[in-house]
């Protein structure tokens, strides 16, 4: 097309017609325009696929991370309220000053140096910050949710602190001289029943009870997210366990 123009072009200037020239003049500038109008709209389509193609692959990273969390937290929430129940019962048999269960007691005094310790996969939020990814995460929804999921896990890891700090600096005095490490047997039991065993007892529960909601928040946060991304992107196939289709009669 170009060629045929310059050609016309030519014929026009050699004919001394210079109004048709002009037309054709602005003809070859239109259709220049036109090519490179058309081709950034196709160098910004393909870097929207780029683009969209490389947001699945965040998207999916990001539930594949929260998936584990998952995982890891329900078991960290049965051995939290597994705990939380026996301490609970401790507390009942000191209430009711039953002497008879000082054994059972002194054991369930053991189980306090037992706590509930979450380790999540990665500090999923910093990282798409540090590795410029979240600019890729076009559902603002999904990014205030990491972010308050990010803050629950804070919240989640300062209250493991607390109960570790708790169970080595302050149990070991309670319990020194009070129960038989090695067969876990009172040797002091009216100890046990002291206003210092309960308190203790009592701190804990207070702790592990905190705990056991905000693991709970934690799950119904990473369940809703997984449910946003669900509905952003729709899961990769999983390549690894794939197979060939069986045949159909």
């Amino acid at each position: 097309m170009l060629k045929l123009l310059r050609n016309t072009r030519k014929k026009l200037l050699a004919e001394n017609r210079f109004t048709r020239y002009l037309i054709y003049a602005i003809g070859e500038i239109i259709l220049v325009v036109l090519g490179i109008l058309i081709a950034l709209q196709i160098n910004e389509w393909n870097n929207r696929r780029i683009e969209s193609k490389e947001a699945a692959k965040t998207y999916q990273n990001i539930r594949r991370q929260i998936t584990d969390d998952l995982d890891a937290l329900k078991e960290v929430v049965a051995y939290n309220d597994f705990h939380l129940k026996a301490y609970r019962y401790a507390n009942k048999i000191i209430i009711s000053n039953n002497r008879q269960k000082a054994d059972s007691l002194a054991m369930m005094a053991m189980l306090l140096s037992q706590f509930s310790d979450f380790h999540r996969s990665s500090n999923i939020y910093q990282t798409l910050v540090n590795s410029g990814e979240l600019r890729l995460l076009k559902n603002m929804d999904i990014t205030r949710k990491l972010q308050q999921l990010e803050m629950t896990y804070t919240f989640v890891n300062k209250l493991e602190v607390m109960h570790w700090d708790m169970i080595s600096n302050e149990l070991p005095e309670v319990l020194r001289g009070v129960v038989n490490y090695n067969d876990m047997k009172a040797v002091q039991p009216e100890k046990l029943f002291d206003v210092e065993m309960q308190n203790m007892f009592v701190a804990i529960i207070y702790l592990s009870e905190t705990k056991s909601a905000v693991y709970k928040e934690a799950l119904t946060e990473i369940e809703e997210l997984i449910s946003l991304i669900d509905q952003e992107v729709a899961p990769l196939p999983d390549l690894s366990s794939s197979s060939d289709p069986v045949a159909q009669p």
